[in-house]
């Protein structure tokens, strides 16, 4: 665990094998990204939602790391010097991390939409078709 807080770990260009564990990790998280994107995909389809929009982004967020996870997991498994740094997936999660903020702020403005849909809904009643 001493090893993971040194900038060798993370920066050297021949780092070797990935562990058990972190193949472990790895996968599970691919395998995530892979049945949310799915899931996202079916419920994007519903285009007149509320949530349309944060379920597209989700879908997209799902497909993108996913791919670039396989990508990541690749060069890692096939010991590419530059490519399988430990950086990659150090950037990797911050990317993600960076980006669920940005969804979750666009999750926090559902109210407001729901607020202002309301409110179109009673002015509308009173006019004529």
């Amino acid at each position: 665990m001493k090893n993971i807080l040194t900038l060798k770990m993370w920066f050297n260009i021949h780092p070797g094998n990935l562990t058990n564990g972190a193949t472990i990790v790895i996968l599970f998280i691919l395998l995530a990204l892979f049945i949310s994107s799915i899931i996202f995909w079916i419920l994007k389809k519903k285009k007149n939602n509320i949530y349309f929009r944060i379920w597209k982004k989700l879908y997209f967020f799902g497909v993108s790391n996913f791919i670039i996870g396989m990508l990541l997991y690749f060069f890692a498994y096939e010991l590419l010097p530059f490519l399988s740094m430990r950086f990659w997936f150090l950037l990797w999660w911050v990317g993600m991390l960076a980006w669920t903020v940005h969804i979750f702020r666009i999750f926090k403005e559902i109210p407001k939409i729901k607020a202002l849909r309301a409110k179109e809904d009673e002015y509308k009643k009173y006019i004529p078709k």
